[in-house]
């Protein structure tokens, strides 16, 4: 069986779900806020107390966040947007708990270098903590239809956390070797152009995870032949629509952005996507 399809997979809020992540990057922004004397910004809470009260209400409208005469909240849009740019960009309407954390991280003062060493600096406390004791965990069923997907279609997992000891993520995850490729640090949406070159190549390189072999030798996967799934519209999906090839959006809090060939409230929703995409991946 010939694999020429390639499912592009997102990490943090797509494989791996749990509120504890976002909650630890916002303790290690109030410490830093507290270090630099502005802890006080927010009128007597803290950016964990904002982000909790979000979470219970499944929203990210904050009551705290600033916003200016038009309506749009303070800083958005002033991420330098060059190639190569570091700072992961804030939509608007949010689409995750880790762009309320940064938001509201600038508009206390921080700078995205400052709150980008604070998400570094909570998956170091996450491992410290141990992950078995927190509510990091996959969705029911991801792993098993990753192997299956991986029969006639190559996987690769493509996201912004740090290479840094990765390895326990996917090994609590039940997802070690699930996966062709994996792309650390991939700077989406900057970077993601590149990532998607490296996982269309993975064909052409014979890689196999799965019983399937690769794509034929040296012919990279077409763009067409891509189904791309993630939580962000800019981020995991808007290059790979560009391109002519499928995405799902899994729009938690019902945000609406983007143009995505299938919007879902959950994985469930995007298991159905993908198994329907996959049933015409198997080649003889």
């Amino acid at each position: 069986m010939t694999r020429e399809k390639l499912l592009l997979l997102d990490f943090d809020g797509t494989l791996c779900l749990g509120d504890d992540p976002v909650l630890f990057y916002a303790d290690r922004v109030d410490a830093q806020l507290a270090a630099r004397n502005l802890a006080g910004h927010f009128a007597g809470t803290t950016v964990r107390g904002i982000v909790t009260r979000a979470f219970a209400a499944n929203t990210l409208l904050a009551a705290e966040i600033q916003y200016d005469a038009a309506g749009t909240p303070l800083t958005v849009g002033t991420e330098p947007t060059h190639d190569d740019a570091k700072a992961h960009p804030v939509s608007w309407p949010l689409q995750d708990g880790y762009q309320l954390v940064q938001l509201l991280a600038r508009q206390a003062g921080l700078t995205d270098a400052e709150s980008g060493e604070c998400f570094r600096a909570a998956r170091r406390d996450l491992l410290a903590h141990g992950l078995e004791q927190t509510d990091v965990h996959a969705p029911s069923g991801a792993k098993e239809l990753v192997a299956k997907i991986a029969e006639c279609a190559v996987v690769v997992l493509v996201t912004n956390s740090p290479a840094e000891v990765f390895a326990p993520w996917l090994e609590a995850l039940g997802l070690t070797e699930a996966f062709d490729l994996v792309i650390n640090d991939a700077r989406k949406p900057f970077g993601m152009p590149e990532a998607l070159e490296r996982a269309r190549a993975v064909g052409a390189a014979g890689t196999a995870a799965g019983t399937g072999s690769a794509a034929s030798p040296g012919q990279s996967i077409h763009p067409h032949e891509v189904l791309s799934v993630g939580d962000i519209w800019r981020n995991d999906l808007e290059h790979v629509a560009s391109l002519g090839g499928g995405t799902v959006l899994i729009d938690r809090f019902h945000t609406g952005l983007g143009e995505p060939d299938h919007r879902v409230e959950g994985f469930d929703g995007a298991a159905q996507a993908i198994l329907t995409w996959s049933d015409s991946a198997a080649r003889v």
